[in-house]
């Protein structure tokens, strides 16, 4: 074997199509995620022209992360698909309570805020399910790189959608971006 295949081989992506389907959902689920934390952002500033909810809502995103603990235990109890299909699809359903609530004119700041850490609690099971089904899916010897991969597309895609929030909350919205938002879930959940 070539200098050049053994790198090319060393720092590519494992060629195992479970692992591809379950990195693409990822994938998708972080980029939602991503629009998704700017559009609550950008919505409660809206609504309120407060920095104080604004922090409230960013508060409400990260709290659940304590309870990482907690769900790692019981995603190992659990049939992995059905927690992660299960995770993206009710994502999916709470996402769209915020533009389901403009659409009936009942939109508020409470409807927002509690939303949010019920949605911070479906990421809360599917990445640990996901990490779970990483050593089922892949060899031992491409478990390395599959976890490097998982790593640099979550970072990439995060930062990525954080960026194109931006630009998409001025064009089209917060509301908007959270029906995309349940549409990334959707597909996630299909991946």
């Amino acid at each position: 074997m070539s200098l050049h295949d053994a790198l090319r081989r060393q720092f590519s992506i494992p060629a195992n199509r479970s692992f591809r389907r379950l990195l693409a959902g990822r994938a998708t689920s972080f980029l939602g995620d991503g629009l998704f934390t700017v559009a609550v952002m950008w919505l409660v500033f809206e609504l309120t022209g407060s920095t104080t909810y604004t922090g409230l809502a960013g508060f409400l995103l990260r709290a659940p992360n304590a309870l990482k603990l907690f769900a790692g235990p019981l995603v190992d109890r659990s049939r992995l698909g059905r927690v992660l299909v299960g995770s993206e699809l009710l994502g999916a359903a709470l996402a769209l309570l915020v533009p389901l609530a403009a659409v009936l004119g009942e939109l508020s700041v409470w409807v927002v805020l509690g939303v949010l850490p019920f949605m911070a609690l479906t990421e809360l099971f599917a990445a640990p399910a996901q990490t779970a089904a990483l050593p089922r899916i892949v060899d031992r010897e491409s478990l390395v790189r599959a976890n490097s991969a998982f790593s640099v597309v979550t970072s990439g895609v995060d930062a990525g959608a954080q960026a194109l929030g931006g630009a998409l909350v001025a064009a089209v919205g917060a509301v908007a971006l959270y029906a995309v938002d349940a549409a990334t879930y959707a597909v996630a959940a299909l991946v």
